[in-house]
């Protein structure tokens, strides 16, 4: 008897190179939104902060 399930986990060319395109544009932006936090959360802490 053959397997159904094997069947479920085909990945076509097409739906492949969505993928991974979804993935590195998910990285990508996870990295400029992770910059513009940081630089946020710092500007806070040096207000806080702040020797006067």
């Amino acid at each position: 008897m053959i397997s159904t399930s094997l069947s479920l986990l085909y990945i076509d060319s097409g739906s492949g190179s969505i993928l991974i395109q979804m993935i590195i544009a998910g990285l990508a932006s996870t990295l400029v939104f992770w910059s513009r936090i940081k630089k946020y959360v710092i500007s806070i802490f040096k207000r806080i902060f702040k020797k006067e």
